[in-house]
């Protein structure tokens, strides 16, 4: 008898659908087909876990997508893990494929870089890993494992050195026409990976069949990775750096035999702080797009890791790969298509200036949208600064930059981002506790026409004494094209109108004869948590933001990014408590409670019809908009 109550609001329901879908409104599928990949944050897969499947590979089946990679603990081989997804943005795990007790000699040791391939032949998966003894790196072999299914329990086959060469990174690729091979780091003249070597496989791809050449003799590269495309072969290296990042760089080829070109860089001198483990083709209904994956190693911390993936430009006509950095794009698994976010490098082709510039350097080297030449000071005197005038007023989302590396003396900079609307009052935002290494990406949200990067200092890995010279490949100062305002506004007391709104040592307040004048000067831009709402932000501290604090009160605080943030620095405008002509400002986080002033001091207070009228003239403000 508890059906009838389930019937009529179905029938309901469908009223109402029927309804919308005659007005002309669209109702958009609860799960969109397009889905954002967020690079440089940690990953977590469908049950709330981080992912941990390192260095691996993709697979498709079907529709699925199986994402395999190693887990390590303590620096020891722990598992191969496989995880599902048919979106590939959700993963869920699924099985251990293999383990350290699938063999007995994998219960010390170390695997790297697995990657999985199906040959049809044999209806087998197979898998191919770098293996090395628990306790160093002096074995240089493969090792191989099958299974009937791409996610059940792999059979080990065991490890050798491929027609005795040694091995360490590698990968293996089946070809369009079923050859499989594998190309890996090896030694030709005495120096470990000092040459790559490619191999064919056997019939079954669980051995190689013959040696096919060596490639980028005496070049020291490893992390290769392989993707075709119509009829050009695109291998992808980084430098042995151990687990600094790299300026990566691609040969192509019209066979795996070769000849293959010479190498070219892609991405920045860092590979954008990453290291390619491979490359994922997806083939979708209408289009087939390449992802860049890389792996985000800390060499200071190498528990702390992320994954980089990225839309990677394969272009025929010139056999040329090209790879940008986006914090977060979406992909249509379904479709293959690829969305860019739509932000603007505001910086590039802008004046740009700097503390002195060496012989030879430019300061718009930094700003050239060229990530292989650099701003370079004249000396190595610390610290130095680069600077770029937009010319007018911008809102600046991001900020990334390509850092110097040395190879061998790697460093980490110390640096804070400097904002100023006049060039004489700067804002600061401190970054002086940096640890990254090449590259380093920074969510902002502020509005104004200078950018200044000021680099307070470098960090050699190997060398307490800095003598690097202050240089710089590449700054990108990434916003919308339309700047969130690009006057100011300022805010006059309905009770004291000789009295305006401005901050004073970071508390906000009411005064008259401000001084400086930017003090009470603000831009309104559209809220930070909500668009229907406003922010302010300073003037001549841009970047900062009134919110509210702990105590209601109202104060100036540095944009972090965080919801709480965004919530507290938010209010939504309407008509004034005690003059409907002009504004009161309600929090967005707390309801009910409205901007006031007392004692000349802005706070948070409860304002309801029935308040009296002292604190409604309190809370409310005339806005002259400049």
């Amino acid at each position: 008898m508890r059906t009838a109550p389930k019937r009529l609001l179905s029938m309901l329901v469908m009223c109402l659908l029927i309804a919308l879908t005659y007005a002309g409104i669209k109702l958009e599928q609860a799960n969109a087909a397009s889905v954002s990949i967020t690079n440089g944050t940690e990953w977590l897969d469908t049950a709330g876990n981080p992912i941990d499947a390192h260095s691996g590979n993709i697979l498709k089946v079907g529709s699925t997508y199986y994402m395999y990679g190693e887990k390590a603990v303590n620096w020891t081989f722990d598992r191969v893990n496989v995880y599902t997804s048919t979106d590939l943005k959700n993963w869920t795990l699924g099985n251990s494929i293999l383990t350290k007790t699938s063999a007995p000699e994998l219960n010390s040791s170390k695997i790297e870089r697995p990657k999985v391939i199906y040959n049809a032949a044999t209806n087998k998966y197979v898998l191919w890993m770098h293996y090395e003894n628990g306790t160093d790196y002096s074995l240089g072999r493969v090792a191989v494992a099958t299974s009937s299914t791409p996610d059940g329990n792999f059979t080990y086959q065991g490890s050798f050195r491929p027609l005795d060469y040694e091995s360490r990174d590698m990968t293996v690729f089946v070809d369009t026409n079923g050859t499989g091979y594998l190309v890996t780091a090896s030694k030709k003249n005495g120096g470990t990976n000092d040459t790559m070597a490619i191999f064919q496989l056997n019939s079954s791809y669980t051995n190689v069949q013959s040696f096919v050449g060596w490639v980028f003799e005496n070049g020291y590269r490893e992390a290769p990775a392989v993707v075709k495309k119509n009829n050009t072969y695109y291998l992808f290296t980084s430098q042995a750096s151990g687990w600094y990042p790299n300026q990566g760089s691609y040969a192509t080829s019209t066979s795996m035999t070769g000849t293959w070109s010479a190498l070219s860089p892609f991405g920045d001198p860092a590979a954008y702080g990453s290291q390619i483990h491979s490359i994922g083709t997806i083939t979708g209904s209408s289009t087939t797009s390449y992802i860049y994956m890389g792996d985000r190693w800390n060499p200071l911390n190498l528990s702390d890791h992320h994954y980089i993936w990225l839309p990677l430009t394969l272009n025929d006509t010139s056999a040329a790969a090209s790879l940008n950095w986006y914090s977060s794009w979406s992909i249509d698994a379904a479709t293959g298509s690829v969305t860019l976010p739509s932000l603007v490098n505001h910086a590039q082709g802008k004046t740009a200036t700097a503390s002195s510039t060496g012989t030879g350097s430019s300061a718009s080297n930094a700003n050239d949208g060229n990530a292989q030449t650099s701003w370079a000071a004249s000396s190595s005197s610390w610290p130095a600064w680069w600077q770029v005038d937009f010319g007018a007023p911008k809102t600046i989302t991001e900020v990334d930059i390509s850092w110097f590396m040395y190879k061998g003396s790697e460093a980490y900079y110390k640096y804070k981002i400097e904002v100023s609307n006049d060039g004489v009052n700067y804002s600061a935002i401190d970054r002086t506790g940096n640890t990254k290494y090449g590259f380093t990406t920074d969510a902002v949200r502020f509005t104004a026409r200078y950018v200044r990067i000021n680099l307070v200092n470098a960090v050699l890995f190997n060398n307490p004494n800095n003598w690097y010279t202050p240089t710089v490949h590449e700054i990108r100062l990434l916003g919308p094209a339309t700047a969130d305002a690009t006057g100011y506004s300022r805010l006059e007391s309905h009770n004291f109108s000789t009295r305006y709104v401005r901050h004073y040592n970071y508390a906000a307040r009411i005064d008259e004869n401000v001084s400086p004048a930017l003090d009470s000067q603000f831009r309104i831009v559209p809220g930070l948590a909500s668009a229907s709402g406003v922010s302010f932000e300073s003037m001549n501290l841009p970047g900062y933001y009134l919110a509210r604090n702990a105590s209601n009160q109202i104060v100036l605080q540095p944009f972090t990014g965080t919801s709480a943030f965004k919530g507290d620095a938010t209010f939504n405008q309407a008509a004034g408590w005690a003059d409907s002509a002009k504004a009161s400002y309600e929090s967005h986080s707390q309801p009910g409670y409205f901007i006031r002033h007392y004692n000349y001091v802005l706070q948070l207070s409860a304002v309801h019809a029935a308040s009296a009228a002292t604190l409604k003239s309190d809370a409310t403000f005339k806005r002259y908009n400049y």
